[in-house]
């Protein structure tokens, strides 16, 4: 079951960073109401954070679903990167609530589809690491 799980995290984070890309060219839009000298400071910054976020999810899926089967086999380097994973990815919903407070991104599709996969990947990925660490080695064989 935790396999299956992780091999499904890995997935959506991978499918997370292909969101985050497809979203970038709408940003220009989003900014466009900022005065003009916000607009041009904001604007690259915001572009390549974008970018950078949606490239780095993208190894971090497939290492996710890399280090499922390894991490059942009771590999410890593959337990403490998914727990370490874990908690990193349990961060990215409290940063969207904490940072993300204007009513406007709660109707934008893109953005509520991240949002989306972003606490879903939290719930599913938590649920599997603590099923890999409360399930004995002898259990797993």
């Amino acid at each position: 079951m935790a396999v299956k799980l992780l091999r499904t995290v890995g997935a959506l984070l991978i499918t997370l960073g292909f969101v985050h890309l497809a979203a970038t060219p709408h940003i220009p839009l989003l900014l466009r109401g900022s005065p003009r000298a916000v607009y041009e400071q904001a604007l690259g910054p915001t572009l390549l954070n974008h970018v950078l976020v949606g490239i780095l999810l993208l190894p971090l899926g497939y290492t996710t679903w890399l280090a499922a089967v390894t991490a059942e086999r009771g590999e410890v380097w593959a337990k403490r990167f998914l727990v370490v994973s874990t908690l990193v990815v349990f961060s990215l919903p409290l940063a969207v609530a904490i940072f993300m407070r204007r009513p406007e991104y709660y109707r934008a599709p893109l953005f509520l589809t991240g949002v989306g996969l972003v606490a879903t990947i939290s719930l599913l990925m938590a649920t599997a690491v603590w099923i890999l660490a409360s399930t004995p080695n002898s259990e797993r064989k």
